[in-house]
């Protein structure tokens, strides 16, 4: 994938589904944690981030216009994520959504450092997982693939899976321990 974005951009311009997807799985992981400094709930972290990039192919004709596209992801994330509060509110899930439009705006650029040094604190404690602890741990509680199946797939009995999901949260909690609270409903549920 030595393709650079710009490249891939592109691409994706002409209809290159190949090059979207390989966008999609680079950014697709931090798009959903950036949308949990917003929304605290994964699935709908995880559709506001969908719909991001569903629309986002849907117009991919505009892709050669994007200059940087993780600043675009992030902002059409928190415009998403905007929205969604503004769903909830209307049926009365928060009670005031203005302080949450309010934080959103003025917190931007606070979350964004966060959420920047949270990504590569993240990469560098899974640098420090084993391969196999590591493919256990992605396939459970990134792609929510089951332990069962994942013991399937990898030819191994699920208590060894079990153990190996076991350490790969031991490691990161402790190496994440500075951003535990933004995390927890990610990987720890």
């Amino acid at each position: 994938m030595g393709m650079d974005e710009q490249n891939l951009l592109e691409k994706v311009s002409k209809g290159d589904s190949r090059a979207f997807a390989v966008l999609f799985r680079r950014y697709y992981r931090d798009m959903v944690l950036y949308a949990g400094t917003y929304v605290r709930d994964l699935a709908a972290c995880e559709d506001v981030v969908q719909t991001v990039f569903i629309r986002w192919w849907a117009e991919h004709g505009k892709a050669r216009e994007i200059r940087a596209l993780k600043p675009f992801l992030l902002k059409a994330v928190q415009n998403g994520c905007v929205s969604h509060l503004r769903q909830e509110h209307a049926r009365g899930k928060y009670a005031d959504l203005s302080v949450a439009e309010e934080s959103a705006v003025t917190h931007e650029t606070e979350e964004y450092i966060l959420y920047s040094e949270l990504s590569v604190r993240l990469e560098e404690a899974m640098a420090l997982l084993s391969p196999v602890q590591r493919q256990c741990f992605e396939m459970n509680r990134l792609q929510g693939v089951r332990q069962k199946q994942v013991a399937e797939e990898l030819g191994m009995p699920l208590r060894t899976v079990e153990l190996r999901i076991a350490e790969a949260l031991r490691i990161l909690k402790s190496q994440l321990k500075d951003y535990f609270p933004l995390i927890v409903f990610f990987f720890f549920r």
